[in-house]
């Protein structure tokens, strides 16, 4: 939001910036095309005057005296060329290519050059440039001129011939005075062909721009741009027509500047800090007044909301009104939950200890129900009735090991189921039995936990199977008792095997066996289980299938 807010004080500033930018870049154009003139002044005013010689001396010359008097064709073209040093050649030179009218005064056969094939047909002024002159055996640059007859027939032309070196020279003597100079300078004509170059012919091509061509440079108007040489450095370019069919292209030094992805960026660097600075002191500000302070209040929530109860005091002195009043709203929150959880874990304690006391005492009263039925057991002369009571006394005192088991775990959600099988077969074990009667019993427990709901049937249920084993000697053999994990902990199973038989005795006749099988069943049923016996004379095998429920499973 700080960003967004001073975002058009940052346009503003680079828009004036590039405004600004622009402005100098169009001033330092025309500077730079200014400085280009000045540079190639000397070899644009040799080649001017060239121009301007060739042109007089291709109108005023007389075919008829060139034709007739060569004597006096050599001494004009030599009094021409004495008026201007730097011209190694002035000449007349025919269709047929026999120079015999030039200011050197001897005969040429050019009719094979190479130039003057370039130039015979042309009706119109040209340059050329020659490597190697067929005359003064150098590099040339050639400025021609057609002649017509008086018919205006065109017969030949007049050619004026500069050395390079002479253009270099003139143009040494010129940087010496002034200084500043261009790293490349060409002169070129129409067709895009060099006719002088400050860095020689050679290296030229070197120093002229990528993507694009002389002859290109020649169709637009005077313009300065920049780009990067062939041979890979970055200049600024100006291109300057001058005479007809001649044109200037000047190269310079870049001048050095921040740039990025080829472009300088420098112009918008000072208004683009002070965007940042703007926007780094209000970041401050915020900082210092506001998220600083909301840093602790939000910490403070978050360690709350985490379970950390311990009580913070906030250091909001120096922070805003609104802030100080969410302080003391959140203050005041924690001092209430924390109030509320107190009394709730006070409830809560108060109900596992009411809890463990009803389990404690109905444990103690099912062990005094146990000691009375003890008592009438030893004074019952009726053996069947005996044996009812026995079997009455324990189940009562398997009844009272569940109770005191809970009582242990009063307090948790769930039992484990391992240590209260085991306390009950312990029970069941000491029991009634002569310790030479007693069977074995092979447990298999896995790590299972159950709601006292489930808990309770199902340690009641393993009490009455196992209150069903054999009682004589003759009977005793090994049980079998486990309780394992079905389809990834959803379920389990309760699986009993020993010496004993269910339901064998008579409809008519309420024994222990008989009340027994109907407990099972009923047990299980309480557990939503399912009971599966396998009952024979010697073996009883039962299997007893249940889900395992959450506490908020109805």
């Amino acid at each position: 939001m700080v960003a967004v807010a001073m975002l058009p004080l940052g346009l503003l500033g680079l828009v004036q910036s590039r405004a600004a930018n622009d402005e100098a870049g169009q001033r330092a154009n025309l500077a730079i095309m200014d400085e280009t003139l000045r540079a190639a002044t000397p070899q644009i005013r040799l080649i001017l005057a060239a121009q301007v010689m060739a042109s007089t001396l291709a109108k005023s010359v007389s075919v008829a005296e060139i034709t007739e008097d060569t004597t006096r064709c050599r001494q004009l073209m030599a009094q021409v060329a004495a008026e201007e040093p730097a011209l190694s050649l002035v000449s007349y030179v025919p269709l047929s290519g026999k120079l015999t009218c030039s200011s050197v005064g001897r005969d040429f056969d050019l009719s094979q050059s190479d130039g003057f094939l370039k130039v015979r047909d042309l009706l119109k002024p040209a340059f050329s440039v020659s490597a190697k002159g067929p005359v003064s055996g150098v590099s040339v640059l050639s400025v021609t001129h057609p002649v017509y007859d008086a018919a205006g027939v065109r017969v030949g032309f007049v050619a004026l011939s500069m050395p390079h070196k002479s253009l270099g020279d003139a143009a040494i003597q010129h940087d010496v005075a002034e200084g500043h100079q261009p790293l490349a300078l060409l002169t070129f004509d129409a067709d895009g062909e060099v006719l002088t170059s400050s860095v020689g012919l050679q290296e030229a091509p070197q120093s002229l721009p990528v993507n694009t061509t002389l002859k290109g440079l020649a169709q637009g108007n005077a313009r300065t741009f920049v780009a990067e040489t062939v041979g890979g450095e970055r200049r600024i370019f100006s291109v300057l027509p001058m005479a007809d069919g001649l044109f200037l292209l000047g190269s310079w030094q870049r001048p050095s500047g921040i740039t990025v992805l080829g472009q300088d960026i420098g112009p918008y660097v000072v208004p683009s800090l002070m965007w940042i600075a703007a926007m780094m002191v209000a970041l401050l500000g915020a900082e210092s007044l506001v998220a600083r302070h909301m840093r602790r209040v939000v910490g403070a929530m978050t360690a709350f909301a985490g379970g950390d109860r311990k009580r913070v005091t906030l250091d909001l002195a120096k922070s805003p009104a609104e802030i100080k009043e969410l302080g003391r709203a959140f203050s005041v929150m924690t001092e209430t939950i924390l109030r509320d959880e107190a009394e709730l874990e006070d409830m809560l304690r108060q109900k596992e200890i009411l809890l463990r006391e009803v389990h404690h005492r109905t444990g103690n009263s099912l062990q005094l129900i146990a000691s009375i039925m003890r008592i009438h057991i030893r004074q019952e002369k009726s053996v069947t009735v005996r044996m009812i009571l026995e079997g009455l006394h324990d189940r009562v005192m398997a009844l009272a090991t569940v109770h005191m088991g809970l009582y242990e775990t009063a307090g948790q959600k769930d039992v484990k189921m391992d240590a209260l099988f085991s306390g009950v077969i312990r029970q069941i074990s000491g029991l009634g039995k002569k310790a030479s009667a007693k069977p074995h019993i092979a447990t298999d427990f896995q790590p299972i936990q159950l709601i006292p709901d489930q808990a309770v049937p199902l340690a009641l249920l393993l009490t009455e199977l196992l209150a069903g084993m054999p009682q004589s000697e003759a009977q005793a053999g090994q049980v079998e008792v486990s309780l394992l994990l079905l389809d990834g902990g959803q379920r389990a199973r309760l699986h009993i095997k020993g010496p004993a038989s269910l339901g064998t005795a008579a409809s008519d006749q309420p024994t222990p066996t008989a009340i027994g099988t109907q407990l099972v069943r009923g047990f299980a049923q309480q557990i939503g289980g399912a009971v599966t016996v396998a009952n024979t004379k010697e073996v009883v095998d039962v299997t007893v299938d249940f889900p395992i429920r959450e506490a908020f499973d109805v």
